[in-house]
């Protein structure tokens, strides 16, 4: 029943999350923010970023059922308010905060499983929670071509009911330890100079030759700044902070450091076609939002169910190295593929790709976890699942700023090489929607070589994510390691488990202890009782 909980719980995550891509060029329109746009997506994986390691360590402060339930009030509240947004500079904020809530969920729901579900048991269980990610990518496209408020509004029941849910089914364990200390121990300064230093990132990138030239001052002095606070972060973590969010040691094991690698690749790349390949098929191909959300579906559907054979195959082998290697391989190609895409390409060439990208994704997301967590102590799992996480939301900040320049960038010459005006060029990046209205005012001459140049600014993103692909392979081929998925205290943590639990059923009288039967025998009587 508590996997019931933790799966409504990743459905509000992972439904806002694939809606709100395929919404984004309807948002655009609507609030006319074309150029700032991006920042719908980027404020809300920045808040997540930041917030990710310190739910990590509140959890172990307030206990796994408060922090849950904290995050997904503050989702709910959030959701509300981006609902109601009037202008583009309100949604971004509104996007933001709302990170900070939804940003938790995925952690908590890792962290909490790995509390409960033995290493090698972990994939059947997955299992689970994939089935309803699946269901919230499958619906997720298709409800994105709704208005776009509603996006927001559909958060209102289902984070309603995942609330009720947890805090009725998701057990409260008593936390130990002085509660005063353990905030202090927090690293809240690492978490602030994450989100400068991304935040300076990210500005310079968008900025880059759309509102500023390469080498102005708004843009050098934003990208080295940024630089500059990541290595302030780097050293901030490293020498002086207690309890770091990346802790420097755990990348001295060769397989850690090579999954953190292939993770973060991998956020730069999902996040890259699940974002763009929407406003792709729209802007160049010209398709509807509805037609363009379901051609998103070959990338989406296929990850849930490869992630479940995936953890079949795991749990009864105990291999994971070998198909975190075939994953990158065969995603590497799909994404090359894909840079063939051209505006005449048919559609199955391009469901194929996408295909291919989705079996490869939900080949390495998993299983990358569990090398991870395999070849580190129990102790040090949360560690490593929070840097992890951390990781893959950082890749997807900068892909996603990096994006938005190649498209943008791209854009600006060809309506320069047409001569548009400077006003029509701030149309178009405002409103990417209106190449196909008459509101521009250009020939039909001009329009096919605006459409030309939205696609090679697409077809840099391809090319970004080909590159991505393949340094996740490389990290897979040459640092990822097999490791004994078995630990020697799995059956001693089951059975105080049971013994745990029996107690708790003594305590409350749902079962009596018969003086000549063993605590298992009590068990099994309190099984019978409870199914019959």
């Amino acid at each position: 029943m508590v996997f019931l909980g933790m799966s409504i719980a990743l459905m509000c995550s992972f439904l806002d999350q694939t809606i709100v891509a395929t919404a984004l060029a309807s948002i655009e329109e609507d609030l006319n923010g074309g150029t700032i746009g991006a920042w719908v997506a980027t404020a809300y994986l920045l808040t997540s970023l930041a917030s990710t390691p310190l739910y990590g360590r509140w959890s172990d402060v307030f206990g796994r059922k408060v922090v849950m339930l904290f995050a997904l009030a503050v989702f709910l509240v959030f959701s509300l308010a981006c609902a109601l947004a009037r202008t583009m500079i309100q949604l971004i904020v509104f996007r933001a905060l709302q990170g900070i809530g939804g940003g938790a969920i995925i952690t908590m729901t890792l962290i909490i499983i790995s509390d409960i579900v033995s290493l090698k048991d972990r994939g059947k269980f997955m299992g689970i929670n994939e089935s309803i990610i699946a269901l919230s990518n499958g619906i997720g496209p298709i409800l994105g071509d709704t208005t776009w408020r509603w996006v927001f509004y559909l958060n209102l029941p289902l984070a309603s009911l995942a609330i009720v849910t947890c805090a009725l089914l998701l057990p409260q364990k008593k936390v130990h330890g002085d509660m005063r200390k353990k905030l202090l121990q927090i690293d809240y300064v690492g978490s602030l100079l994450t989100v400068i230093s991304s935040v300076l990132l990210l500005l310079g990138l968008n900025w880059g030759g759309v509102s500023y030239g390469w080498v102005s001052a708004p843009v050098l002095v934003t990208l080295i700044l940024g630089v500059i606070t990541y290595v302030l972060f780097l050293v901030w973590e490293a020498k002086m902070a207690k309890f770091p969010i990346v802790p420097v040691f755990i990348f001295r094991h060769k397989t850690v450091a090579g999954v953190f690698i292939a993770t973060l690749m991998n956020g730069t790349t999902f996040f890259s076609l699940l974002y763009y390949v929407p406003q792709y098929l729209q802007l160049v191909r010209g398709m509807s939002p509805t037609r363009s959300s379901l051609l998103l579906l070959p990338f989406l559907a296929p990850i849930a169910f490869c992630v479940f054979i995936c953890g079949q195959i795991t749990a009864r082998t105990g291999h994971y190295r070998y198909m975190i290697i075939a994953g990158y391989s065969l995603w590497t190609v799909a994404q090359g593929l894909q840079c063939t895409i051209h505006q005449h390409s048919s559609e199955a060439k391009i469901i194929g790709s996408l295909l291919m990208a989705g079996i490869a994704a939900g080949m390495t997301f998993q299983t990358t976890l569990l090398a991870a967590q395999a070849a580190v102590s129990r102790q040090q799992m949360a560690v490593v699942t929070a840097v992890r996480n951390y990781l893959r939301l950082f890749g997807s900040c900068i892909a996603l700023g990096v994006c938005s320049s190649l498209i943008n960038n791209s854009l600006r010459e060809a309506a320069k090489s047409v001569g548009l005006t400077a006003q029509q060029i701030a149309v178009l990046l405002n409103d990417p929607t209106s190449i196909k209205k008459d509101s521009v005012g250009i020939s039909e001459s001009a329009l096919t070589v605006i459409v030309n140049g939205y696609a090679e600014g697409f077809r840099g993103v391809f090319y970004l994510t080909v590159a991505a692909t393949g340094i996740g392979w490389l990290a897979a081929v040459f640092l990822i390691q097999q490791h004994e998925l078995s630990r020697a205290d799995d059956k001693l943590l089951k059975q105080a488990a049971k013994e745990i639990r029996l107690k708790e059923k003594l305590e409350k009288g749902e079962v009596e202890q018969d003086p000549e039967k063993g605590g298992m025998e009590a068990e099994v009587e309190a099984e019978k009782k409870e199914k019959s």
